[in-house]
């Protein structure tokens, strides 16, 4: 068990989804530019634990079976009818789109905020927190203590690519062994 609610997104291949869902990350989104949906429902029937999402660009995303969606905030209307969407966000974005966003509350599940420094996290959250859970865009200039002392709801991260089936280095390892819970 992780100590935080944890997302990846840009997942592209079956190794690192069943990677991710074992060590019990929360959420996995998957680009549409990069994943078809064959193989999209490929890796999701092999795959149990995690919700599987859709990051949504300018390609056609109605062929995926998505619990939820990620988007930018200029694709916020794309968001499907009955769905919630992740929606990514710099921290000067918030100010100018604060408002926009609490009249779309109804169809976003979090903010994934995108922030460049802590100092930048601990000024911006805690507002961000009053309206919307947050899952911060993690960063490995950034002590993980530090993260998990902010109010956020969880943290996200990014899958990177195969070269080779079965060869993959993990990157997320290392953040997400740090955030396995001590077993008693």
């Amino acid at each position: 068990m992780l100590k935080t609610k944890v997302k990846v997104s840009k997942v592209t291949n079956l190794s690192e989804a069943r990677y991710c869902a074992g060590m019990g990350v929360d959420f996995l989104s998957f680009p549409i530019s990069s994943v078809d949906p064959k193989m999209y429902q490929e890796i999701t029937g092999w795959v149990a634990g995690p919700l599987f999402g859709v990051e949504i660009d300018s390609n056609p995303y109605e062929q995926y079976p998505a619990d939820f969606f990620e988007v930018p905030f200029e694709s916020i209307d794309k968001i499907p009818e009955g769905k919630k969407a992740f929606v990514n966000l710099s921290v000067n974005e918030w100010f100018e789109r604060k408002s926009n966003l609490i009249e779309n509350k109804e169809k976003i599940t979090a903010i994934e905020l995108m922030v460049h420094s802590i100092d930048d996290a601990k000024k911006i959250v805690e507002e961000v927190s009053n309206e919307f859970d947050v899952f911060l865009k993690y960063q490995h200039s950034f002590d993980i203590n530090t993260v998990l002392k902010l109010p956020i709801t969880g943290i996200s991260l990014e899958g990177n690519v195969e070269t080779r089936p079965g060869l993959k280095e993990y990157p997320l390892s290392e953040i997400l062994e740090q955030l396995e819970m001590e077993e008693d």
